[in-house]
């Protein structure tokens, strides 16, 4: 979203740029104005580089977490005695690499932006309620504790979902 609008930004301020008529006065180009319109555009433009690596940062963070994490596996494994060979089932162990760098992958890069792009918005939208309704800082505080309390619930059960999925994906 901060891409495009540095993107349509920038569209519209060369749109701008190529109707001004009072580019030049008395037959001479108005550098000061010349100055401003390439300094606006070329902020336009480090601003859409420095949103695209920051829309990037999250990918390549994951990227660089599943080959360490596949590497660190694979050393454990190729590591391990012959006993945990016996012991443990080659699908599982199968199953469990595909699993968590299938996550690293997939599912956490998309999810690491949602959570980002989601706090700044709720941060952005307590700002603005509380400077324009101040009362609004006495009610939040109850809700943000009672809030915390109910998180803290549903990361001891969605830990426990966690565990029953991985068993149930588990060749028998």
């Amino acid at each position: 979203a901060v891409f495009q609008s540095f993107s349509i930004g920038s569209n519209i301020w060369v749109s701008k740029w190529s109707d001004d008529t009072e580019m030049f006065v008395n037959g001479t180009l108005d550098t000061v104005k010349r100055d401003t319109y390439v300094g606006v555009y070329g902020a336009l433009g480090i601003g859409q580089a420095l949103s695209f690596f920051c829309d990037l940062a999250p990918q390549l963070g994951c990227w660089l977490a599943a080959r360490q994490m596949h590497l660190v596996m694979l050393r454990g494994v190729m590591r391990a005695s012959l006993t945990f060979f016996d012991t443990t089932p080659t699908g599982r162990i199968i199953s469990r690499f595909a699993k968590d760098v299938d996550v690293l992958d997939t599912s956490l890069p998309q999810q690491i932006s949602d959570c980002v792009y989601c706090s700044f918005e709720v941060i952005a939208t307590l700002v603005v309620i509380s400077y324009s309704t101040p009362i609004f800082i006495a009610v939040i505080v109850p809700i943000g504790v009672l809030y915390y309390f109910i998180q803290r619930f549903y990361v001891a059960t969605s830990r426990q979902l966690k565990r029953l999925e991985s068993v149930s994906r588990s060749p028998i």
